[in-house]
């Protein structure tokens, strides 16, 4: 049976076809089946007339096959490394920098495994720290179990320098934070409106 071949640049068998193509054009014969799926296998086998013959070589074809089953394994492999080294980078940084590519981290999910010390994407544009190994559920939002999620912020959000206020609507109550002269303060009572300076007792200084 005439059969029509492609050949590549280094000669190997790419293509056949029964009928003839721009592509697939040089003529040769063929016995038995043929077997598209191992095409790797295949090769052209000039006889001493100059007839050419598409001969499939099992040595040939396994030796293919080994190829790409390496190359595949390795890709895997490097893909892997890629993801083990980005991981162990995402998991090195201190909290300020995790905070400056948020966007890489996984988003939290309910059904998860989470380990101590991981950090997470939640809600809109929030972020946390996994306290404790646990399996995360609908009703363990980071948002609502301090137990288990310790929220990660912005600096310059979590602590807004302090702005004098004018009133009791704009009073500082206990627990807001604020940066003062260059140092950071938790305010300790309700309803004050006076510095860190003018009034320390009503407020704390943050460790560093």
């Amino acid at each position: 049976m005439k059969i029509y071949v492609q050949i590549s640049g280094d000669g190997a068998v790419t293509a056949f076809s029964t009928c003839s193509t721009a592509d697939v054009q040089v003529d040769a014969e063929v016995t038995g089946p043929l077997y598209p799926e191992k095409i790797s296998g295949y090769k052209l086998e000039p006889d001493n007339t100059g007839v050419n013959h598409l001969v499939f070589d099992e040595a040939q074809y396994k030796a293919h096959l080994k190829q790409e089953q390496e190359a595949a394994a390795k890709a895997e492999a490097e893909a892997k490394l890629a993801e083990v080294s980005r991981d162990a980078l995402l998991a090195g940084v201190d909290d300020d920098t995790a905070l400056t590519m948020a966007p890489l981290y996984d988003a939290w999910e309910p059904g998860v495994d989470y380990k101590t010390g991981q950090r997470l994407r939640f809600g809109d544009g929030g972020f946390v720290k996994v306290l404790q190994d646990h399996k995360s559920q609908e009703d363990w939002e980071p948002g609502k179990t301090p137990s288990l999620y310790a929220v990660i912020a912005n600096p310059a959000i979590e602590w807004p320098p302090y702005k004098q206020p004018t009133g009791a609507h704009d009073a500082y109550m206990a627990g807001d934070k604020v940066t003062f002269d260059g140092e950071r303060y938790i305010c300790k009572r309700d309803n004050v409106s006076h510095s860190p300076a003018e009034l320390p007792d009503a407020w704390e200084k943050a460790a560093d």
